[in-house]
């Protein structure tokens, strides 16, 4: 039975990748009942490969970018031979939804090593990632994806003194890009830029202190793929709710709405929730590849 992993979610499409079959790649509208799989792209030995998926405005195009990082040979000698051990190479492979062009590759991505998760905040038209600390580079960045221009960018990061930490999130706040920034003991703070791509603009719109939701004092089976995920992060922002909470996974095993006026919490008790999951936010609707977005 194939297990699928959500790249990510827009206007009510997911895009999902077959966790067993990397290169298998689907998008469904789970409202619809709507399915089509696409096409496969080229395949590297012992990739390592981060998605995104996402719609552009102007454009009206959904597409789906894979960066692929592999080892590749180092320089050659005069001989021809190659020299040294396999360096680290990349490639950027980008498909829009609805094109018969297939995959497309820009071979050159010079930015820093993403994390290897999907595109995690999708604002503007552009997909965002945090970078991976490597040894001779430990700067964490914020980067850029433009589904318009295909152009990959360096975006300005709040001065919250955690983003060298490996326990930060990119997150859309009302249509603004937002950073979940884990602190000691177990408090949470929540930035957001205000402006887009303008540092000056972050402002810290909320501090979540620690909580400990009543479906965590149960020991429950472990889920291996979620709980190895559970680890990186105790608590996940989701979203903010019509109703201005905020909507929060904790370990991959409970919801919980926080309310930033009152400071109360609320486990969401939903029916048929399995014991450990994977939270995505859909917008429920009947849109397709091709239904036109005002």
């Amino acid at each position: 039975m194939s297990e699928f992993e959500v790249i990510g979610s827009c206007n009510g499409l997911l895009c999902l990748s077959d966790s067993l079959y990397g290169d298998a790649l689907y998008v469904y509208n789970p409202f619809a009942g709507k399915f089509t799989q696409l096409p496969k792209s080229e395949h590297y030995a012992g990739q390592e490969v981060v998605f995104g998926f996402g719609f552009h405005p102007r454009t009206k195009e959904y597409k789906v970018i894979k960066i692929v990082y592999y080892r590749g040979r180092g320089r050659s000698s005069g001989s021809g031979r190659p020299v040294g051990s396999r360096r680290m190479m990349s490639d950027v492979q980008i498909l829009t939804l609805g094109s018969s062009s297939g995959w497309r590759t820009q071979p050159k991505f010079s930015h820093h090593f993403l994390r290897s998760k999907p595109g995690e905040a999708l604002v503007n038209g552009r997909l965002h990632w945090v970078t991976r600390p490597r040894r001779c580079n430990p700067v964490r960045r914020l980067i850029s994806f433009d589904l318009g221009d295909e152009q990959f960018r360096e975006v300005p990061k709040p001065d919250c003194g955690g983003l060298n930490r490996c326990n930060l999130s990119l997150v859309a706040v009302r249509g603004c890009l937002g950073a979940a920034v884990y602190c000691n003991y177990g408090r949470l703070e929540i930035w957001v830029m205000k402006e887009y791509n303008v540092k000056e603009s972050w402002v810290k719109e909320l501090s979540i202190g620690a909580y400990m939701p009543k479906g965590l004092k149960q020991n429950v089976e472990r889920s291996y793929k979620i709980w190895r995920t559970a680890l990186s992060g105790r608590v996940r922002v989701l979203c903010v709710l019509e109703n201005g909470e905020i909507l929060l996974e904790y370990k991959s095993r409970v919801l919980v709405c926080y309310d930033g006026n009152s400071g109360r919490f609320r486990d969401l008790k939903l029916q048929g929730l399995p014991k450990w999951f994977q939270a995505n936010v859909v917008v429920g609707c009947l849109n397709w590849i091709d239904t036109p977005i005002l």
